[in-house]
């Protein structure tokens, strides 16, 4: 049966994740330790927080296709990312580098030749390479993101509003997926393929389709449009929303993820009517997710608490057991070292990141300490700055450092997963511990490559966009 037809024929949301994880299933997940997956399929969803999947929230009816895949294949429940806005987040995703050492931190910034990228590491195996994005963080010619990409398509997301002359972002999902299709079909099918799609439509402006909002959005009569500028100048003004405000938001947001879940659950149908679902990876994540005004602020960039920088990460394909949880706390960098090794491929260079098959094999991980940075467009005194703050995590324990005002923030995650008791007053030896790991970790900064900054009507972009010059 099709994907799309089941979706269509299922009418109770218990049923319909059952039929979706018996597709699954059939499109080859839970294979056995000898499987082995001929391609490879990366996915990120711009703006994903986990706790809005069905998969990390059971209550939640946004996701069943995201739920199935997950239910036959690995979830990872803490993941966190390395930095709490597009371009740097993405550029660790294709590297398994922090931007400490690739350098990616602002506009003005590349990721250098010198670094092997995932697409590098699968194209010189042989693989034909294929990526379709859907933002100017990702897709931007002069960041170098495309290294290693045999095909590689923008689908640009805007579209300039003749009422206000404004530009407006669009859910692209549909292009995307259409774009990927006519790649694949033109492949070499004597080859295996590396596929990295980027979806922007959970991002703001949101914009869902009217069947959509029927099933998650209240009536509202408020001030809210869903626009990205509007919410930034909320955002610079330090408005409290109301929580009519907030709660439109948050259903306008699973609203955006529903939409989004349908046109997976298709995408995936049709490769496995293209007879090549059951022997690919599927690696599904983000860059960041967003702010609800949970500590007092909207979007994203600027902080980083668990609502921006706790991605999810699922996986799904030969060789994976199936409803498999794993605790272990993971980060974005090391979706490239877990992706080459369970594809047989050994890494061309050093990564920051580690391979992640362990946690699901039964064994364990070394302790180590992960970073989170490259924060943008913090307003102090009314001028933006960036790159002011930076995250360190060791087991639960965080610390967020403000370089800038020399300040902290200390939590205990297990105890206090919504960060509501600062401890850095409380526990000088937590501190210090995690202060002194931040000072090795900042003293092996490498240089930021630089590129022109951005041009007039770059700028004009992202103003419009609201990424106010710095990302978003």
């Amino acid at each position: 049966m099709r994907w799309d037809m089941a979706v269509k024929a299922m009418t109770s949301e218990r049923f319909l994740a059952a039929g979706l994880a018996l597709l699954l299933a059939a499109c080859g997940g839970g294979g056995g330790a000898g499987d082995e997956p001929r391609h490879a399929i990366l996915i990120s969803i711009d703006t994903l927080r986990p706790d809005y999947l069905g998969c990390y929230d059971p209550a939640r009816k946004t996701s069943p296709v995201l739920d199935a895949l997950a239910a036959d294949g690995v979830r990872f429940e803490h993941v966190t990312s390395a930095s709490p806005w597009t371009l740097p987040s993405h550029a660790s995703m294709l590297t398994g580098l922090y931007p400490n050492h690739h350098g990616v931190r602002t506009h003005e910034t590349r990721l250098p030749d010198s670094v092997v990228t995932l697409a590098e590491e699968f194209k010189q195996k042989g693989y034909e390479t294929f990526a379709v994005v859907n933002t100017h963080n990702v897709g931007g010619e002069q960041f170098a993101l495309s290294q290693g990409f045999d095909h590689f398509r923008y689908i640009d997301e805007t579209l300039e509003d003749q009422a206000t002359m404004q530009l407006k972002t669009l859910n692209c999902g549909d292009s995307i997926v259409l774009t990927a299709k006519e790649m694949l079909r033109q492949r070499d099918e004597s080859k295996p393929f590396f596929l990295f799609l980027h979806f922007y439509d959970v991002h703001t402006d949101f914009t869902p389709k009217d069947e959509f909002r029927a099933k998650f959005v209240e009536p509202y009569a408020g001030r809210l449009t869903g626009r990205t500028t509007q919410l930034v100048d909320v955002r610079k003004k330090e408005e409290r929303l109301s929580e009519a405000d907030v709660r439109w938001l948050k259903q306008m947001y699973e609203a955006e993820i529903r939409q989004l879940d349908e046109l997976l659950g298709r995408f995936f149908g049709w490769l496995d009517e293209e007879g090549v679902g059951d022997e690919t990876l599927f690696v599904v994540t983000s860059d960041h997710g967003e702010e609800f005004q949970e500590h007092g602020s909207v979007l994203h960039g600027r902080t980083y608490y668990e609502e921006v920088i706790r991605i999810p990460l699922l996986m799904k394909g030969p060789g994976l057991p199936a409803g498999t949880v794993v605790a272990t706390p993971a980060h974005t960098i090391d979706v490239v070292p877990t992706i080459l090794a369970h594809m047989g491929i050994p890494s061309s260079q050093a990564r920051d990141g580690l391979d992640l098959s362990p946690t699901w094999k039964g064994g364990t991980l070394p302790e180590r300490t992960l970073f989170s940075e490259a924060d943008h467009n913090i307003r102090i005194d009314g001028v933006d700055v960036h790159d002011i703050l930076k995250m360190v995590r060791k087991g639960d324990t965080k610390l967020v450092h403000d370089t800038h005002r020399k300040k902290n923030e200390l939590y205990d995650l297990g105890r206090d997963p919504l960060e509501q008791r600062d401890l850095s007053a409380a526990d000088a030896a937590r501190l210090a511990e995690l202060e002194a790991e931040l000072a090795r970790f900042v003293a092996g900064a490498k240089a930021s490559e630089a590129v022109a900054p951005p041009t007039a009507e770059e700028l004009r972009i992202l103003e419009e966009l609201g990424y106010g010059g710095g990302g978003d």
